[in-house]
């Protein structure tokens, strides 16, 4: 008797210790499920998650933990690119909040957001100028027509219109966010650079290059009052006003937004960098359409020197492969392809041939001989 009763206890622990291991709580699986996706495991998060959510179902309709886990579900599905199902998901979570804290929530129009960019992923950009109208009616209610989170909706419509290439409309929305943020913050506010970066990359599309210019010229002050004369962040924006200049034909003061364009490249990456290359392709189509040749080559000449220093300084470190790995002929066959490459010579690139040059000569001395042995005594006898 002792005896079964011994096993009937022992076979209850263990039953009870199954129990535990099939039946975690939701909040244990939901510090595994972000474990598992701060790993990149979408996948098997999403499974974790799920399993959350189907204990969460069993709890009162009104627990935050329910909205909880479907916010996980969405941001774990979009991370796997699985937009469709990450909205479906979200659009219970909006629902839940609708329901549980009312329509006029504060934290509704973020989830609209989300929504939104959802939408943006799966091309559906009519859904989403829906939805952000509905959160800058929000916004309206909770901060006034002039504040800077209707601002920032403008902003949205106007990328939303941009990307279905409906151009001037796009123009419209960015005017009317730039109206607010000047009333908020005055001419010079930095709010201001990300709309006037895309009123100017908008009017170049139009071929509106008056009003590019004028953009680029705003935005170029801005900058300029943060970061001073020199600083990589004026690239984009003198490349955008240099073109706009050439597209009025204002040659004039085009040409030296495009030297300051090289000179920007140069001071933030070097004066033998590639994308000095490009700039210079740029001033070469600058200069070619006004017929000034030989500008147009030295431009052309300094531009394809860059990159054959570039190409060459890549097959030197093919070389330096080849011989760590005991190829001497393949060290040899890539050091003359780098001089070849090199051809014609220019001046920017004469101290990368000597080096080269003296790799091949080094490569061609013979290896010193042994000196011979001295003789064995056996030998001297």
């Amino acid at each position: 008797m002792f005896r079964h009763l011994c096993f009937v206890t022992l076979w209850l622990a263990v039953c009870l210790m199954a129990q535990d291991e099939v039946a975690p709580t939701i909040s244990q699986l939901t510090k595994d499920g972000d474990a598992l996706y701060l790993k990149g495991d979408y996948e098997t998060a999403r499974q974790t998650f799920a399993r959350a959510w189907e204990l969460a179902q069993q709890t009162p309709k009104d627990n935050p933990e329910r909205y909880a886990i479907l916010k996980r579900l969405t941001s774990v599905r979009a991370a796997a690119g699985e937009f469709a199902d990450a909205d479906n998901w979200l659009q219970q979570a909006i629902t839940w909040r609708e329901n549980t804290l009312g329509q006029k929530d504060h934290g509704i129009p973020d989830d609209l957001l989300i929504s939104v960019g959802l939408c943006r992923g799966m091309k559906d950009f009519d859904r989403a100028l829906v939805i952000l109208r509905r959160v800058q009616s929000l916004h309206v209610d909770f901060y006034t027509p002039e504040s800077a989170m209707v601002a920032d909706d403008f902003s949205r419509i106007g990328g939303v219109y941009a990307e279905q290439k409906k151009i001037p409309d796009a123009v419209s929305a960015i005017d009317a966010a730039l109206l607010i943020r000047t009333k908020l913050g005055g001419p010079l506010d930095p709010a201001l650079i990300p709309d006037l970066d895309h009123l100017g990359e908008y009017h170049t599309m139009l071929r509106d290059y008056p009003l590019a210019e004028a953009a680029f010229r705003h935005v170029l002050v801005i900058r300029e009052t943060l970061y001073g004369k020199t600083h990589a962040d004026l690239i984009a924006t003198v490349d955008g006003l240099a073109y706009a200049l050439f597209g009025q034909h204002k040659y004039d003061e085009a040409d030296p937004a495009y030297q300051r364009l090289i000179g920007l490249w140069e001071f933030s990456v070097g004066k033998d960098h590639p994308m000095v290359a490009v700039a210079l392709d740029k001033l070469a189509v600058f200069y070619s359409a006004q017929k000034k040749y030989p500008e147009t080559r030295d431009a052309l000449e300094r531009s394809s020197a860059i990159r054959a220093r570039f190409l060459a300084m890549g097959i030197s470190q093919q070389a330096t492969q080849a011989f760590t790995e005991g190829h001497p002929d393949q060290v040899k066959a890539f050091y003359q392809r780098g001089l070849a490459v090199l051809e014609p010579l220019s001046p920017i690139n004469e101290d990368l041939r000597g080096e080269f040059e003296g790799m091949l000569k080094a490569l061609d001395v013979p290896p010193p001989r042994k000196a011979p042995a001295p003789p064995k005594k056996a030998d001297k006898l």
